[in-house]
This record gives C-alpha cells, sequence and structure tokens, in this order.
C-alpha cells in the first residue's frame, strides 16, 4: 500500500505533463483550389493551405489538353488587402505560355508569390486569366475565359504569439492548480489517518487501564 500511494498521486499530474506537451500534428499544407474543365483544356491550381505576411510561397498550375490544343496561355493575379482593408495589394504573372499541346499531354508550372510583409492577416483571392485555341468546325478557334479561387489563408504572427503564451500559462495553472488540490487531498488524508490512529492509540490505552 506504501508503494501504490505515490504512483497513484503522481499518475494525474503525468498524464496532465502530457497533454499539455504533446506536440500538434499539422495537416499537409498543400491543397487543390480550383479544378475547370473548358473545350479541350482542363485547369487545376494547388495553392499552400496558409502562410505568414513577407513569406514567399508557391502556386501550382497543373494544365491538361484533353484534346489537341495550340496557344495555351494562363496568368495568375493573386490580391489581398493592407490597412485592414483600406488598402488594396495584388500580383501578377503569366504562369504558362504553350505553343503546342497534344491530347493528353500535361503540363505543370509553379509561381511564387511574394506576399508583403506589411498584408493583412485573411483570406487572399486569385484569378486564373486563360486563352488557348482548340480546333473547332474544320478550322482553329480562339477560347478565352477566366476563373476565381480563394487562395491563402495569411495568419496573424503576434496574435499567435499572445495566443501561444496564454495557453501556457493557462496549462500552467491549472497544473499547478490540480496539484495543490492533489497535496491538499493527501494532506487530508493523512491529518484523518493520523487522527483515527491516535483515537485507536487511546481506547487500548483504556482498554488496559481497565
Amino acid at each position: 500500500m506504501r508503494l501504490k500511494t505515490p504512483i497513484l498521486l503522481a499518475l494525474p499530474i503525468l498524464l496532465l505533463t502530457l497533454m499539455f506537451f504533446n506536440p500538434f500534428v499539422c495537416a499537409a499544407e498543400e491543397r487543390k483550389v480550383l479544378s475547370r474543365r473548358y473545350l479541350g483544356l482542363g485547369v487545376d491550381v494547388y495553392a499552400p493551405y496558409q502562410a505568414y505576411p513577407g513569406e514567399t510561397v508557391t502556386v501550382r498550375v497543373r494544365v491538361e489538353a484533353l484534346e489537341d490544343i495550340k496557344n495555351v496561355s494562363i496568368t495568375m493575379f493573386i490580391w489581398g488587402s493592407k490597412s485592414e482593408g483600406y488598402s488594396p495589394w495584388g500580383t501578377s504573372s503569366t504562369v504558362m505560355d504553350i505553343p503546342d499541346l497534344s491530347e493528353d499531354a500535361v503540363q505543370d508550372a509553379e509561381y511564387d508569390v511574394e506576399i508583403p510583409s506589411d498584408v493583412s492577416p485573411g483570406l487572399t483571392y486569385g484569378i486564373l486569366f486563360l486563352e488557348w485555341n482548340v480546333y473547332f468546325q474544320l478550322s482553329w478557334e480562339e477560347q478565352w475565359d477566366k476563373a476565381s479561387f480563394r487562395a491563402i489563408y495569411l495568419k496573424n504572427k503576434d496574435y499567435e504569439i499572445l495566443q501561444t503564451a496564454y495557453d501556457e500559462l493557462s496549462g500552467r495553472f491549472l497544473l499547478l492548480t490540480t496539484t495543490i488540490g492533489l497535496l491538499l487531498t493527501t494532506t487530508s488524508v493523512l491529518a484523518v489517518s493520523t487522527v483515527y490512529l491516535a483515537m485507536r492509540a487511546r481506547a487500548r490505552k483504556r482498554r488496559k487501564h481497565k
């Protein structure tokens, strides 16, 4: 019994420690933000799930020729805001320019987006401007379209630092409160046990005197 009591008392503390210091596992960063199928052309766009202002992130564009196509040109525009929405921010570039693409062929292109450090946290958006030629009714005809999508969520680093500090402080307070509670409970049990043993000792003495 003497060996089991300290183990039982230490077990809740050990469980709380493991809970507070268990590492958080992040999901995969990249995800598909756009998937469209046009006449002779298929387009998919992949972007990081989230980033911080001041970082450079990579957006990937995948093009599939559903039939023979020519003069494939894709321009991407990413925009957000500054000054809490009072000032716009944006960047654009041609991410793909292909003279000929045969049926079932696939092309991948990556576009590095430099996010300014003063961009406001929140969601950024994107637009693809598409141009291509497809053979239709005995001649090559020019096609064009555009597609918008939700791009990258920009996190607030200052807020996360404060939140992490708050969570750590809350965890320490909870652990301290639990430890104090266990100590008070243990002290109470020992006090009651001491009183009980003292009363039994007195009772034995009285029996002997009788």
